[in-house]
């Protein structure tokens, strides 16, 4: 494969073909890499939607970008090269002169091209955009056209993209932690869940649970705990104080049961019903939600059935056989119940034994909705 490389000072951009064994060497700030072979799934975008493609918040160990300081890559996921003459690449909202770098006149990105920017360096006169990415902080950062339209943007703790935070596919996959590849398609990091330590998209690994606590789900106390297969956190025994409780559930038809526990009638007008439930769950985001309709009640000792599909009462998410969770979240956005289970545990039916708060989980239930839970 040919690597072009882009030897770029403040006003000008000059291109040099070279071997890709060559590909690093020459002190450039940028490259632009022809992707043949590389993974651009996915509908191409229009001509001009380029994306923010990777970016890493610490300097590069190895590799063409080694010791270049940040680095930021754009994949042009189009059919057409786009002109990024005027172009603004920022991580300021104003787009202050001093924040901001500005595509020289006469800079194109091929169809399926990458553009690897790195930062300026003051000292040597090297590099692209005249400001850092937070290592340990958040940052947003803008993709702006001519026009000043916003064409892409992305928030990012730095702290996750201290070896490469990247879209998985190209251009229009969900960011994570990735290989760096800068300059070439992404790819997801491995991690390995148990080892202890939290990698890729992990949340926890054993005992580290990032340093939350069922508090920081809005739980009044409990345990929090990790899940071993799938390094997922597990709010299963946090307590909520909460009598509406999440109580039998299976994934082949994604049935989900709830439990009034307690003496009153319950009204869940605005309650919710997710599998996206985070520290600072916000609904708005959350496309998959069921909200509980106005009027809904559940009796005391009563039983609520809901099924997966999209008519009204219903929730649009599934449940994985190979391990999922789910939060039934109260209308003031605080959970009041959370269950989470492991690969294979409700393909028949996981429920809690007896009813209620104080029931264990248990797999392999016979199934019940609607009912009295039934020891397998």
């Amino acid at each position: 494969m040919i690597h072009r490389l882009l030897s770029r000072t403040r006003t000008t951009l000059t291109l040099v073909a070279l071997a890709h064994a060559a590909c690093g060497g020459d002190g450039g700030g940028s490259s632009e890499t022809d992707p043949t072979g590389s993974d651009t799934s996915g509908a191409p975008p229009a001509a001009g939607a380029l994306r923010l493609n990777e970016l890493t918040s610490k300097s590069p160990a190895e590799g063409p970008y080694a010791g270049m300081g940040d680095a930021i890559e754009i994949v042009n996921p189009g059919a057409e090269a786009v002109d990024l003459s005027g172009w603004k690449l920022s991580d300021d909202p104003g787009l202050a002169a001093d924040k901001t770098y500005e595509f020289p006149a006469g800079t194109t990105l091929a169809p399926g091209g990458y553009l690897v920017l790195v930062a300026f360096d003051d000292l040597t006169g090297a590099g692209d955009f005249p400001f850092g990415i937070s290592s340990t902080g958040a940052e947003t950062l803008s993709l702006v056209d001519a026009n000043q339209t916003l064409v892409d943007q992305v928030e990012v703790d730095g702290a996750r993209a201290l070896v490469s935070y990247c879209r998985v596919p190209d251009a229009d996959g969900a960011w994570g932690n990735c290989v760096q590849t800068l300059g070439a398609a992404n790819v997801v990091a491995p991690s390995t869940c148990g080892d202890g330590t939290i990698e890729g998209d992990e949340a926890c690994d054993g005992v580290d649970l990032d340093g939350l606590a069922c508090a920081d789900l809005g739980f009044a106390g409990g345990a929090l705990t990790c899940t071993a297969v799938s390094c997922r956190l597990d709010a299963t025994a946090c307590d909520a104080g909460a009598e509406v409780v999440i109580n039998e559930l299976e994934a082949v038809d994604d049935r989900i049961e709830l439990h009034n526990a307690g003496a009153d009638a319950v009204d869940l007008t605005g309650w919710i019903l997710t599998d996206r439930f985070a520290p600072g769950y916000d609904p708005t985001g959350d496309a998959e939600k069921l909200v509980f309709a106005a009027g809904t009640e559940l009796a005391p000792g009563g039983y609520l059935v809901v099924a997966k599909g999209d008519l009204a009462g219903q929730h649009p998410f599934g449940l994985a056989s190979d391990g999922d969770g789910v939060t039934l979240v109260r209308a003031d956005l605080t959970p009041a119940d959370h269950v989470t289970y492991g690969p294979e545990q409700a393909e028949i039916s996981y429920c809690a034994l007896p009813d209620g708060p104080g029931g264990a989980w248990t797999a392999d239930c016979i199934p019940s909705f609607g009912a009295a839970n039934a020891a397998p």
